[in-house]
């Protein structure tokens, strides 16, 4: 939803230098004190719980920086230790698309849907930036993972990286809450955090779900040559974490490629020398740093990888979904009144059943927006540049 530079660069701006790929033992790099500990039980009951007094958005709940930090350091050991790039998971399940910080809707999903570990969730990433209370969405759902493991999936968006992280608010949110070396502390020990995240998820070996889209790198070795049940597999091998996110490549377009929008694009072709018409499948531009792929690369790259369905989050839908390329991609926006100046509602998939049937492929459960129906201080509260 944002401007799509995929590269990452430090706190301050600058180049972060690349940290050490996986090896046997794990640098965390986060910095936090001996012997600290932390009552995740107590800290998640705290965030469920939370209700701004009075309806006053002013208000955050309590965390402190090293309540934070022991999260990101916790998180960090589990992610390296337990989780791969493309992670497998079944149904039933809830997924998520994305929240941009706007903690009191991702409380309003958690209300109707359950919470885990008695329902189980995956999210597709964009936790934070744009909405005031990303801290508050980031370390509830860490927290939650941390807990129930086997309930609840993060996967990496596009906005979990630095420069991101350093120009749509998160970064202005912890210097604000905890000062400027303890905030930059803080946004360092997420960004490492981030770094291990997934990329992409396998639901009940028929969905692939991902926050941006596929990649033309699924038509070229190894997958085309792959074997169909081990092509997940090769994500795994193909990217190392903890990683950079690059303006090019797998990664990238995991994270930022777009489905062809317009039949006109979709259709669009070139002439070649010898006079024939060419279709092209994967079209670069359009404000992206990735693709935006047609109908037939979609079909391709599902194949690749033995899925059938793609579901993904990165866009606005004005509905809380949407549904393209006949029913084979379906966009996620669980962000209702995104930004605090769009009507757009908020939208998670379900699957009920133990196994994903095409046939009924899951409904949607859609939140309306309620930040309409605040004054434009509330709304001050809750978004960064609400009113451009």
């Amino acid at each position: 939803m944002d401007s799509d530079k995929c590269s990452e660069n430090d706190a301050s701006g600058k180049s972060e230098e690349p940290m050490p790929r996986k090896s046997s033992t794990v640098s965390l790099g986060v910095d936090v004190p001996p012997d600290c500990t932390i009552d995740l039980a107590e800290l998640v009951k705290r965030l469920l719980s939370f209700q701004p007094p009075n309806d006053d958005y002013s208000v955050h709940p309590e965390l402190t920086a090293q309540d934070c930090l022991i999260v990101c350091h916790m998180a960090i050991k589990y992610l390296s230790s337990s989780t791969s790039v493309c992670v497998q998971t079944d149904s039933p399940i809830n997924i998520v698309g994305d929240l941009h910080g706007q903690f009191h809707d991702l409380l309003r999903f958690f209300d109707q849907l359950g919470q885990p570990p008695q329902a189980k969730f995956l999210f597709l990433g964009d936790y934070v930036n744009k909405g005031k209370f990303s801290l508050e969405v980031i370390v509830l759902l860490l927290s939650l993972m941390l807990m129930y493991p086997d309930s609840v999936v993060l996967l990496r968006g596009s906005s979990e990286c630095a420069s991101k992280c350093s120009h749509y608010g998160f970064k202005d949110e912890l210097i604000g809450r905890f000062g400027a070396n303890s905030g930059t502390s803080v946004l360092v020990g997420f960004l490492r955090c981030f770094q291990w995240l997934p990329l992409a998820a396998i639901v009940g070996g028929k969905l692939l779900c991902c926050h941006g889209g596929v990649s033309p790198s699924f038509e070229l070795e190894p997958f085309a040559s792959g074997q169909l049940e081990s092509n997940a597999d090769l994500l795994n091998n193909k990217i190392e974490r903890p990683f950079e996110l690059e303006q090019f490549g797998l990664a990238c377009d995991l994270l930022c490629s777009d489905p062809m929008k317009s039949p006109a694009r979709d259709n669009f072709e070139v002439s070649v020398p010898e006079g024939e018409r060419l279709k092209l499948n994967w079209v670069t531009g359009g404000g992206s740093c990735s693709y935006h792929f047609s109908k037939e690369a979609l079909c391709s790259s599902l194949r690749s990888v033995n899925a059938a369905l793609l579901v993904r989050g990165r866009e606005i839908a004005n509905e809380g979904f949407a549904v393209r390329h006949d029913r084979l991609c379906i966009t996620l926006c669980s962000a209702p009144g995104y930004h605090g100046t769009r009507g757009n509602k908020g939208a998670a998939l379900q699957f009920e059943d133990r196994e994903v049937n095409l046939d009924r492929p899951g409904s949607f459960f859609v939140l309306t927006p309620r930040s309409e129906l605040l004054s434009e201080k509330s709304r001050s509260f809750l978004y960064w540049h609400s009113t451009a």
